[in-house]
């Protein structure tokens, strides 16, 4: 039976280490600040980053939430350029998708990479390709961070990746470059699906589809990072059949519960870092 990758727990345990770190940063006089940016009137949105500001503020960051529900790339750049520049904030994000009309690249591209914390940004992704030191975007960051809390060695296996979004799957293929490890990927319809999963020791997934990958799809001992939202209803289920693959696979995240809860976690570790990098 497969160790469940517990991502509430997990998330638990960062959330009371950010809010010791967080105090010990104010006692040198650096009050760490996350600035949002949301465009539109999505309510899906809009509840989202609420709960990034509130989270964040539970451990005793500084959160600005800038809505401008009617707007154009150039006042989105503009503020964003502003909020870049301001000393006082040490992490901004662009809350995705951004309204229709509004030039996502562009206005993400406008953001500081040094205060780049959900890892948008095209510098930010360069950086990772290059295996430079920068801030991962908060799925990835998750990833790593479950396989360093639960002892799991991400080097000398086979990754699989299925799916390409540029939150996750291409800024994870680039994490995956520098390090020792062998890599297969492919979109969400990839026609050889089971053929390719058949043969990973880690099969980390955004493919949109409810169970797609199968028990018998996977070998023994797999790790599996599970990254799909699939909603039935007010049900919500992951690509992969999590009790049928959980007899056969290693190490598995449950969905919901598992890489979900760790973004904000994410997030909130990476304005913390970056606040701790202004007060050197």
């Amino acid at each position: 039976m497969a160790v469940v990758l517990d991502g509430r727990e997990t998330s638990a345990k960062i959330m009371e280490e950010l809010t010791a770190q967080i105090e010990e940063l104010k006692g040198k006089g650096v009050n760490p600040a996350l600035a949002l940016v949301l465009t539109g009137t999505d309510r899906f949105s809009r509840r989202y980053v609420r709960m990034k500001a509130r989270r964040a503020e539970e451990t005793g960051i500084e959160a600005q939430l800038h809505h401008l529900e009617e707007t154009t790339t150039e006042e989105v750049v503009a503020l964003v350029s502003e909020l870049s520049k301001n000393p006082k904030v040490h992490g901004v994000l662009v809350q995705l998708p951004v309204a229709e009309g509004l030039e996502e690249l562009e206005i993400v591209s406008a953001i500081d990479p040094e205060k780049d914390v959900d890892g948008l940004t095209p510098t930010t992704l360069g950086k990772m390709l290059l295996g430079e030191e920068t801030l991962l975007p908060a799925g990835v960051e998750a990833i790593i961070e479950l396989f360093r809390r639960y002892d799991l060695d991400p080097q000398g296996k086979h990754w699989v990746v299925a799916g390409s979004t540029n939150w996750l799957g291409k800024p994870l293929l680039a994490l995956l470059a520098n390090m020792d490890v062998r890599v297969t990927s492919f979109g969400k319809d990839e026609p050889r699906l089971a053929e390719y999963v058949k043969d990973a020791d880690v099969l980390c997934t955004e493919l949109f589809s409810k169970h797609a990958v199968t028990a018998e799809m996977v070998k023994e001992g797999v790790i599996v990072i599970d990254n799909g939202n699939n909603y039935e209803g007010k049900k919500v289920y992951g690509d992969v059949d999590t009790e049928a693959v959980s007899e056969k696979a290693g190490a598995i995240t449950p969905v919901p519960g598992g890489v979900g809860p760790l973004l904000i976690a994410m997030l909130l570790h990476n304005t913390v870092k970056a606040a701790s990098r202004s007060s050197v």
